[in-house]
């Protein structure tokens, strides 16, 4: 119940492109809403945890933040399980492989 409202509550506070910029530096910040993703987290709205990263997700660093905390696993179980915008945050991440395979002049 309560990391139910304080992903609600977070993921309200993120609309201000300010606070967006403060928990991109906090090092914990991205790390502990990636663990909000778990399926073996019960009671818990996924839709906040993944609203909160979706408005993080176009910063390169950011990216590679949620890929080393394993969003990327959780996010292929929640597909799995129909979870509303868990498919596009696992295809934002994918977003941007193709073009490292490139050389770039």
């Amino acid at each position: 119940m309560e990391k139910d409202v304080a992903a609600k509550s977070l993921s309200k506070l993120m609309g201000y492109a300010g606070n967006r910029r403060v928990f991109r530096k906090e090092e914990k910040g991205i790390t502990s809403a990636v663990q909000l993703l778990d399926p073996l987290v019960v009671n818990l709205d996924k839709k906040y945890p993944i609203s909160i990263l979706m408005l993080i997700v176009h910063s390169k660093k950011s990216r590679k933040q949620m890929v080393a905390a394993g969003a990327c696993a959780y996010l292929q179980k929640l597909v799995e399980m129909n979870v509303d915008g868990a498919k596009k945050l696992h295809d934002s991440l994918g977003h941007g492989k193709l073009w490292g395979v490139f050389a770039r002049p």
